[in-house]
């Protein structure tokens, strides 16, 4: 039984995106995970809520670090309406700052730049989960 899932990704830096997005298909080519994708993009933090709404975001990849806003303030945002919604914060910086801040304010996981395919499956096998769940 094959699932679709709608995943928006955040992040100012096009090539970033591609690079994730690229990594999550290659985790679920390899893993061999029942997961169909539509992929949705942003480059910046702003209207995040509002296009979860529209494009019906079920997992968001969110950048810390946004242009005019950080991504920890669009988490709260999103947090505010989407109590639910499963955010992974990605950053260049694994300081313990970075992820402290990020799962205090409400992330459900935390990955790292340069990518690792690790990490990347986890966050979706976490979705497959909580997904069951309701």
């Amino acid at each position: 039984m094959s699932i679709t899932i709608n995943i928006l990704l955040v992040d100012d830096v096009e090539y970033s995106r591609e690079l994730l997005r690229a990594a999550i298909l290659v985790c679920i080519r390899e893993h061999k995970t029942e997961i169909d994708v539509n992929f949705f993009h942003s480059s910046t933090g702003e209207l995040i809520p509002d296009r979860i709404a529209i494009h019906d975001i079920d997992l968001v990849y969110l950048d810390i670090e946004l242009p005019h806003t950080s991504g920890l303030e669009v988490l709260k945002q999103i947090r505010k309406v989407y109590p639910e919604m499963m955010v992974v914060m990605v950053s260049g910086e694994s300081s313990s700052k970075n992820v402290t801040s990020a799962i205090k304010s409400g992330a459900n996981g935390f990955i790292v730049k340069p990518f690792n395919s690790g990490r990347i499956l986890d966050t979706l096998q976490s979705y497959l989960k909580k997904a069951k769940k309701l």
